[in-house]
């Protein structure tokens, strides 16, 4: 059932609307005057608010709930049609009229609850994400750069990003976003470098249709897309010269005009761009505006390399093992990571984790000599260790004699630790024996 506020300032309409909540199995709870969001927020399912308060009016309260993400269903003693869409594209969830329809009631309730229930989840995968992505690591490179990050996400500015490639620049932007007044709204991701030059326009600001050829229905564009939250530019050296004024523009005056269209639009969306490009040196030549990278760069966060935060390796391995099921990296392997060159930084750091774990299944920890294997031969030794033989790689081989070769090996390996029995290799990978007999035979007959 869900947990109900009704706001009244009429106290017997209150105390029956109350009544009858709880006669439902709803928590229900009454207040004669609206309480701050900040007190409400998180614990209610659905505010009932009235639309006419003594002394005040309740869309100014509509508004401020809206913002904190409340779900609110306006009450009203006469619900015409223009009060019924101003609420709604306030953010009421309904409108309802005195005396409220119980059935109309419940539907909005419901509603709520759908709500509310999507709300704790996104919350729940945003801590989550938080704590994957920020805390990993404690190196003083690694805190300097999530403080000037913290310090900037609570502003209004434009952030942008440089450092080299697979640094990290994508999860601190979505991090930034997170931490902004903004996190309740979109986080739309735009990689400039993905989109053909003659399409970037209608990507960024929408297009009316039959403004171009295929143009066959309007589109919103990403800037239309982040209204109220964050627009995330990467790859910002590898927009098109003759885009850039027009990117500027909307950063600066908030207006954009989609193509096609009669009139600018607005929107009030916060960028946050990144590159792994020297684009003072690329302004200096003339191969991008020197006001939009100012505009960009109003505050300029470094991401650095993970040669510069090696310490942070460990964690990161170990974060990366455990988002895998768990396994262990032995003190050994992991100081073969932290002293190891990573010229695609975490990304490779946790390529090199996700391919290690594959390709030595049957060990209980990686060990070093599985992972100078990997790096040697592209396959870890099928010994599960130091004894083992290494698998070599042919570069030549087709796709699927490679898989072929891999599953068999796996197999092998497992019914090796299960003393040689099929059956209880069979048990501990979840299949039926006959059908694990059956694919061993047809593996090795083309061995």
């Amino acid at each position: 059932m869900a947990r109900v506020l009704a706001i009244d300032d009429d106290a017997s309409y209150l105390e029956s609307m109350t009544d009858y909540l709880r006669l439902k199995g709803h928590e229900a709870a009454g207040a004669t005057s609206p309480p701050e969001p900040e007190a409400i927020v998180g614990a209610y399912d659905i505010v009932l608010l009235d639309i006419a308060l003594d002394g005040e009016s309740g869309f100014d309260w509509l508004d401020r709930y809206a913002a904190a993400g409340v779900p609110t269903a306006m009450v009203s003693g006469l619900a015409d049609a223009k009060t019924a869409v101003r609420a709604v594209k306030a953010g009421a969830v309904d409108v309802l009229e005195k005396p409220v329809d119980t059935g109309r009631l419940e539907v909005a309730i419901a509603m709520a609850e759908e709500k509310s229930a999507l709300a704790r989840s996104d919350r729940a995968g945003r801590d989550a994400w938080l704590e994957e992505h920020l805390y990993v690591g404690g190196s003083e490179a690694m805190r300097s750069l999530v403080e000037a990050a913290e310090r900037g996400a609570a502003t209004s500015l434009c952030v942008l990003l440089h450092g080299p490639s697979g640094s990290g620049k994508d999860p601190l932007a979505r991090w930034i976003h997170f931490r902004s007044r903004r996190s309740s709204g979109p986080f739309v991701a735009v990689n400039c470098a993905s989109i053909p030059g003659e399409l970037a326009e209608s990507e960024l600001f929408g297009h009316r249709r039959g403004a171009f050829t295929g143009a066959d229905r309007d589109r919103a564009g990403c800037f239309a897309e982040a209204a109220g939250g964050t627009l995330f530019l990467d790859e910002i050296g590898e927009l098109p010269p003759a885009l850039q004024p027009k990117l500027l523009r909307a950063i600066e005056s908030g207006e954009y005009r989609p193509i096609g269209a009669d009139a600018p639009r607005r929107s009030d969306a916060r960028v946050v761009a990144a590159t792994n490009r020297d684009l003072k040196a690329e302004a200096a030549k003339g191969a991008f505006r020197e006001d939009l990278l100012y505009r960009l760069a109003q505050i300029p966060l470094a991401v650095p390399p993970l040669s510069a935060r090696a310490d942070d390796i460990p964690a990161f391995a170990r974060f990366f093992a455990a988002r895998l099921g768990g396994r262990r990296f032995s003190d050994d392997a992991l100081e073969y990571l932290r002293r190891r060159d990573y010229p695609g930084n975490v990304r490779e750091l946790r390529n090199l984790v996700e391919r290690a774990l594959a390709l030595a299944p049957g060990a209980a920890e990686v060990d070093a000599a599985t992972l100078r294997a990997i790096d040697e031969t592209g396959w870890a030794p099928l010994g599960g260790g130091a004894g083992g033989r290494a698998f070599p790689l042919d570069p030549a081989m087709p796709l699927r004699e490679a898989k072929r070769r891999m599953e068999l090996a796996y197999i092998e390996r497992q019914v090796e630790l299960a003393g040689g029995s099929v059956g209880r290799a069979a048990e501990r990978l979840g299949v039926l024996p006959n059908n694990l007999s059956r694919r061993l035979g047809e593996l090795r007959e083309t061995d």
